[in-house]
């Protein structure tokens, strides 16, 4: 797969065991019964170790997105302060690499040679044009907001527009390595998978992390099956975010039976990840991991099978059994096709419509709850979902009216262009060297659009710096590969 051994570059002793420290220190900070000048000394802790290597800090934030719903609380100047863990590791890694910058300007006493710079920068315009799109159309969408909106609005182009971007950027600026960010989302997934795990055989060890600001219960019965929602507020977001670092996990662990360490790594973290898509009995997530492992399946023995048309037939088959399989089983243990929650979707796609209808440039950024409210005065709700949950719905649960009524057309252009520009390179990547890292996203990103027709696909914390994971592993692969071919 690469020049370099995968082992030493995912167990090399200056990335993972300082990254490992770091996580130490800022679940310290993290860890509310602790006396608060420890709790700061274990975040001077992280800062410090940020300017020695700042990818662990990044590790963290991937480690610590899906903590989303348990902030960090500091109890200062006579008020409590939320804080999401990941934001507080993204914004002093950020400061941290800026730190490191400076010091060694200082050390050369030199400024950038601005002429030198002018070619990259036309060639960064036509690479981040799609991300700069998407930054214009957060910014419109926090103008478009309503007045009781706009502090809504403000928060999620902090948590899902600026912040996402600067981890991308942060990404590329370290030259994070491309395996070091797929074990950081693989680990993401297997430890967030355990708690679910733990929680549906009778342990809940969610309390001990933090207080969940969400009004479900972590173990809930919904059309008789018992589900599990992890750190999560509902078990869809748990498979959610599960569907997106398994299959990342289990190409890798599936092809690098050579490289036993690291094999053995994401095999855990595929296996832990699988079963905590199944405890979450999300259909969705179901369906999605599914056809995310045709994906992978199909590669495997399409492109490195010796006999390639009995392989090729028995991939189409195998695909087709997985599915059905799952679908029937998703239909046995949640009901028919109508049932759950289809009908209220639909009736939320149609309210979708009508207020698109009326807005084409969107509703603004998180806007949706601020007009499907019926308290607001703006509603289109259908009558049939008053009196129940879905009379509090905060996203239409389809990733295409969910864009469009957060970033409006520009931001679905965005995030068109950004999909297509991932499909192409990581199709390219399979096809030409049979990169695993690049068909571990692939199957990662297919299975979220799948789940995205249905439910969320982008505009959630966790779920944004999946997206950004995933696009930042295909890329440095990429780039990693053009560099080894430069010098061979």
């Amino acid at each position: 797969m690469s020049v370099i051994s995968l082992t030493q570059r995912l167990t090399h002793p200056a990335p993972v065991s300082v990254a490992a420290i770091m996580t130490l220190s800022l679940a310290c900070f993290h860890a509310g019964a602790l006396p608060l000048p420890l709790r700061f000394a274990g975040l001077a802790l992280f800062a410090l170790l940020t300017l020695i290597q700042p990818v662990g800090g990044l590790v963290c934030v991937v480690l610590a997105a899906p903590l989303y719903l348990m902030p960090t609380s500091v109890d200062a100047a006579g008020r409590t302060w939320l804080f999401p863990l990941h934001e507080i590791a993204l914004l002093v890694t950020t400061a941290g690499v800026a730190g490191r910058w400076a010091l060694q300007r200082m050390q050369r006493r030199s400024l950038p040679d601005l002429q030198a710079l002018a070619p990259h920068t036309r060639i960064a315009g036509i690479t981040y044009a799609p991300h700069v799109l998407l930054a214009l159309a957060g910014i419109i969408g926090v103008a478009l907001a309503v007045p009781e909106g706009r502090g809504a609005a403000l928060r999620e182009l902090r948590w899902l527009i600026v912040e996402p971007l600067l981890f991308y950027g942060l990404v590329h600026v370290t030259r994070m390595s491309h395996l070091l960010l797929a074990g950081a989302l693989a680990l993401s997934g297997g430890w967030v998978a355990t708690i679910g795990i733990l929680q549906f055989a009778g342990l809940d060890l969610a309390p001990l992390i933090g207080e969940k600001r969400a009004f479900s219960e972590n173990i809930i019965v919904v059309d008789g099956v018992r589900r599990v929602t992890s750190v999560y507020g509902h078990p869809n977001n748990l498979g959610l975010f599960l569907e997106r670092v398994g299959p990342l996990a289990a190409a890798l662990a599936l092809g690098l039976r050579s490289e036993r360490r690291s094999a053995l790594f994401f095999a855990i973290c595929a296996f832990l990840s699988l079963a905590g898509v199944a405890v979450s009995f999300s259909r969705g997530a179901w369906l999605a991991s599914a056809v995310a492992a045709a994906v992978v399946g199909a590669d495997w023995f399409l492109f490195r099978s010796q006999d390639r048309r009995f392989m090729r037939w028995s991939a189409l088959a195998l695909t087709g059994v997985v599915i059905a399989a799952v679908a029937g089983l998703a239909l046995t243990l949640r009901g028919g096709p109508g049932g759950g929650s289809t009908d209220a979707r639909l009736l939320l796609w149609r309210e979708s419509l009508a207020y698109l209808q009326q807005h084409p440039f969107g509703l603004g950024l998180d806007q949706f709850y601020y007009y499907h409210n019926p308290a607001f005065g703006r509603s289109r709700i259908d009558p049939s979902l008053i009196g129940t949950s879905e009379e509090y719905a905060a996203h239409p649960h389809n990733l295409l009216l969910d864009a469009w009524i957060n970033v409006g057309p520009i931001g679905v252009l965005a995030l068109g262009w950004l999909l297509l520009r991932f499909y192409r390179n990581a199709f390219s990547a399979v096809r030409e060297r049979s990169d695993l890292l690049a068909l571990g996203a692939l199957a990662a990103m297919t299975a979220a659009l799948v789940h995205g027709l249905v439910d969320r696909f982008y505009f959630v914390p966790d779920l944004a710096i999946a997206f950004w994971g995933l696009i930042a592993v295909v890329n440095l692969s990429v780039r990693c590969a053009n560099l080894v071919k430069q010098y061979t």
